[in-house]
């Protein structure tokens, strides 16, 4: 039930505490705590002078026999001089009377409530978090949401408690966050108000707040600056990052991996980058395309076995099929890669098909990058090729264009054969374009063409209780169901309570490490579902005070199904459509045990899906 990131709905709400992009969302980091010695006593006591902004402790160097300014080596042999000033102090030279070394800069804080205190124009409008001694500003440009938005104001979960600072990506459009930032918010919120913040190993409870950065720019070198504030300034431990897939590999190299922060990816990701030595450091809300597209050729072999029982294939005739696929995409390309090197059909792999004459494959530009072109040239090679069976590893056009030309011109070329049916991937669950186009078909095409679509999508849970709760509470908040969009909600959860299961200085791999007492398994593990109650606020506890404590923490898309590094195993499930065009997901899924594919529901005995009667018998 998940959507793909080139159809992401946007369900806004206006933020009303954003401000605007003036001069008071630009910050000088440089030194300001004083312009003069009166500024550093009245702030810190006697005995502080300031230098360069900054306060410190003795007095400067002197006549060139001082300790040098910023780690300068001291004065030359004979008297020293009193200590030099600097964020790292010098030494003195080496002799009878040396000078010392620099003093090193007084902290500015020692906890976030410092900073409201030492910032009390702004503090409203522009909150500070104590960062090692340092007051850094959470909101800027790229990143204007602070979560829980509800706090948003009054800060008290922020400097009550010396909170714990996380970050996160989403579309953010002006003053308005989408859908996906909402369900950060929600479960970040739920978290908040059920446990009054987390242990983490540490003597008393922290709130978590989270700073969200915008991840839309032109260009992708547009990531650096809210990935910097998020991961150097800031030095959060751990992130939810719903990066497009060609971002998260740029984030990661360009930021995250050199700083150790954890990252949660509730969107599809790069094959590549999943098998990455990461260090456990980077995880995945949704399978790759290796673990979803193992579906593919037991659906392709019930297609073929429906298609020959409706008499569209012949018994001895050899099956011909076109892949269109797009080469402008990560994840499509690698479902792609994957179905060519592992589906068989006519007895033989994708290859000697092609050499035979029976496979061909059509390479696009997707919609992704090129959403105005009507890709004419696949529709015509479709039609020249005349294949029984469509394979897309597509974006939109598939259903905008190619399938609506398909259909179109298929009897002028190919007047006695049957028209093709059409096996789609996860980037064509979801796309409002299906029910135009299912209520735009000829009656004179033969067989409907509702009937000729089926598609592989990433499973929802088995069992949608979590599900159904987690939408319940959505719909108090937002006041309509918004399905497809648990992976977001569902991996704010993981990263909250890896936190709640981490020791304090968290770091990213502790987080990492933690995870994995938040996935566990076993008959005598505890089953805790995501969501406030009772639940939450015990084990929780346990987590951040025992750290041999352990759960296996139930999203609303279901149990956790990772390796140890954060790699998802969940092959994909079967979805299909109605005679109007709605989805309908789920209606087979994939017995690892048997290699194929099961009806979900066991009580139609007419049929293994709920839209047509497939396969036929």
């Amino acid at each position: 039930m998940r959507k793909h990131f080139a159809s992401l709905a946007f369900g806004a709400i206006s933020l009303f505490f954003l401000v605007g992009s003036g001069c008071s969302l630009v910050y000088n980091l440089s030194a300001d705590q004083c312009s003069s010695n009166g500024d550093c006593v009245a702030r810190f006591g006697q005995g502080y002078t300031c230098d360069l902004g900054i306060c410190t402790t003795g007095n400067t160097g002197s006549s060139g026999k001082g300790g040098g300014s910023n780690g300068a080596t001291g004065g030359t042999i004979g008297d020293g001089g009193e200590s030099g000033s600097g964020e790292n102090g010098g030494t003195g030279d080496t002799g009878a009377n040396a000078g010392k070394g620099g003093g090193g800069a007084v902290a500015e804080c020692a906890s976030h409530k410092d900073c409201f205190t030492l910032y009390p124009d702004d503090s409203d409008e522009n909150p500070r978090a104590c960062v090692e001694g340092s007051c850094v500003p959470l909101i800027t440009p790229d990143c204007p949401a602070v979560l829980p938005l509800s706090d948003n104001g009054k800060w008290n979960l922020l400097k009550s408690t010396d909170a714990i600072i996380l970050g996160a990506y989403a579309p953010i459009n002006g003053t308005t966050i989408d859908t996906i930032g909402n369900n950060y918010d929600l479960a970040v919120t739920e978290l908040s108000d059920t446990t009054r913040g987390v242990y983490s190993g540490g003597m008393q409870r922290r709130q978590v707040v989270v700073v969200l950065c915008n991840d839309i720019y032109a260009t992708q070198d547009g990531l650096l600056a809210p990935s910097k504030h998020l991961m150097e300034d800031l030095k959060v431990p751990g992130v939810v990052g719903a990066l497009f897939i060609q971002d998260q590999a740029y984030v990661w190299e360009n930021v995250a991996r050199d700083n150790g922060v954890f990252m949660m990816m509730p969107l599809p990701s790069n094959q590549e980058l999943i098998d990455t030595q990461d260090d456990g450091l980077i995880w995945h809300m949704l399978s790759g395309a290796n673990e979803l597209s193992v579906s593919y050729q037991p659906l392709l072999d019930l297609t073929v076995s429906h298609l020959t029982a409706l008499g569209s294939l012949g018994a001895s005739e050899k099956l011909k099929v076109a892949h269109v696929k797009a080469k402008d995409d990560a994840f499509l390309q690698n479902t792609a890669s994957y179905l060519e090197a592992n589906l068989q059909f006519n007895a033989q792999s994708t290859s000697e098909n092609l050499d035979a004459g029976f496979y061909q494959p059509i390479q696009i530009t997707s919609a992704i990058s090129a959403p105005t072109d009507t890709q004419q040239a696949a529709i015509d090679s479709i039609i020249d090729f005349a294949p029984h069976i469509v394979i897309g590893t597509t974006a939109s056009e598939m259903l905008k264009f190619i399938i609506p030309g398909v259909e179109t011109g298929w009897k002028a070329k190919n007047p006695t054969q049957k028209r093709p049916f059409y096996l789609l991937g996860a980037s064509d669950y979801n796309d409002p374009a299906m029910a135009a186009m299912i209520n735009n078909d000829s009656p004179l095409s033969g067989q409907p063409l509702y009937q000729r679509i089926l598609g592989i999508n990433w499973p929802a849970a088995v069992d949608q209780s979590v599900y159904e709760d987690y939408q319940a509470r959505w719909i108090a908040a937002h006041s309509k169901r918004q399905d497809g969009y648990e992976n977001f909600y569902d991996a704010m959860y993981y990263l909250l309570y890896g936190v709640a299961a981490g020791r304090v200085p968290l770091t990213g791999a502790k987080i990492a490490a933690s995870i994995l007492r938040v996935t566990a398994s076993g008959t005598k593990i505890p089953l805790v579902d995501v969501g406030p109650g009772s639940d939450m606020t015990n084990y929780v506890t346990k987590l951040g005070t025992d750290s041999t404590t352990k759960i296996e923490l139930i999203g609303a898309l279901g149990p956790p199904n990772w390796d140890a590094y954060g790699g998802r195993n969940d092959p994909g499930s079967v979805w299909c459509v109605d005679v109007v065009g709605v989805y309908k997901p789920d209606q087979l899924r994939y017995d690892s045990g048997t290699s194929k594919l099961q009806p979900s529901d066991t009580t139609n005995t007419s049929s293994d899906i709920g839209c047509f009667t497939f396969p036929k018998k």
